[in-house]
């Protein structure tokens, strides 16, 4: 009777009916730990633009509050009269955008060529390539500022720029897209009478988009950040990037806490825009481009 019993209980329904309760939770308390973790991460953002409208005393005052009762524009025209914002705004633009207009160029030349190619020495030159993405940059300062020094490139955006037009991390993520391209697709467009630069702008680099748009946006975002590079290669103040220039409002008698906040926040607001843009539609693409083909 009571293996009867037990044998009826397990016929029951009952984990059929109990796994979708247990998605469900599973599925709540997922999407809890993830709002956590965004507030975690948002909350020295929503930090910074609470600081930027606060007035000193409240800062000084109530510094663990991000918002105020008391909101003031004060810190931006305070920012605005100390540094040449717009002056270092546009320095950074140049930069920032000279150096992801090559980098997209000449990485993307560089991946169609180990993906379209077959040469000598070409599985030992790209494995060669991907170990200086183990060399610190650091370790490279002194040879280039003395080679820069050499061709009179010092106190001018080009060292700023050319070295970083070209990376190992942009070769590897878009030649792994340009690998998974049909070859068909290249000797269709052969057969049309396109030529290979045509084939390279027309075909290889609008199939490679999303990973295009991932070397742009991280190459955008270390160009905009950058501050060693600018303190090291450029000593004329009208050439200084934001970076650099938010670092200089320093005041050895009293510590200014909202202008390099105020200035920090400006800054953030490009990158924030083309997120907006591209980020939303190449990130994750161009982030898993490495698992389509090896």
């Amino acid at each position: 009777m009571q293996k009867s019993a037990v044998a009826l209980g397990s016929r029951l329904p009952v984990t059929k009916d109990s796994a979708p309760i247990m998605q469900g939770v599973g599925r709540i308390f997922a999407y809890l730990v993830l709002i956590f973790l965004s507030l975690l991460f948002l909350t020295p953002f929503l930090f910074m633009i609470g600081t930027a409208f606060k007035r000193y005393e409240d800062i000084v005052g109530d510094p663990l509050n991000p918002f105020t009762l008391r909101p003031t524009l004060e810190n931006f025209i305070h920012l605005f009269d100390k540094l040449p914002f717009f002056a270092m705004l546009i320095n950074s633009l140049i930069i920032a955008v000279s150096l992801t207009l090559l980098s997209i160029v000449f990485n993307a030349l560089v991946a169609y060529g180990f993906a379209r190619y077959e040469f000598r020495f070409k599985h030992g030159l790209f494995v060669a390539m991907l170990v200086t993405m183990m060399i610190p940059g650091q370790i490279t300062l002194v040879p280039s500022f003395v080679m820069f020094r050499a061709f009179g490139w010092l106190d001018t955006f080009w060292p700023l720029i050319l070295p970083g037009a070209v990376g190992a991390f942009g070769i590897f993520l878009i030649r792994q897209i340009m690998v998974s391209i049909p070859k068909e697709i290249f000797d269709s467009a052969r057969i049309d009478g396109c030529s290979e630069l045509g084939t390279f702008f027309r075909i290889a680099l609008p199939l490679s988009g999303s990973a295009v748009g991932i070397v742009a946006l991280l190459t955008f975002m270390g160009s905009w950040n950058d501050y060693l590079g600018p303190l090291i290669y450029l000593s004329s103040g009208s050439k200084m990037p934001l970076a650099v220039g938010i670092t200089t409002m320093s005041n050895p008698y009293k510590i200014d806490y909202a202008s390099p906040i105020t200035g920090a926040l400006l800054m953030s607001v490009p990158v924030l825009i083309l997120l907006s843009i591209i980020g939303h539609k190449y990130f994750v693409d161009g982030l898993t481009a490495g698992a389509i083909k090896g």
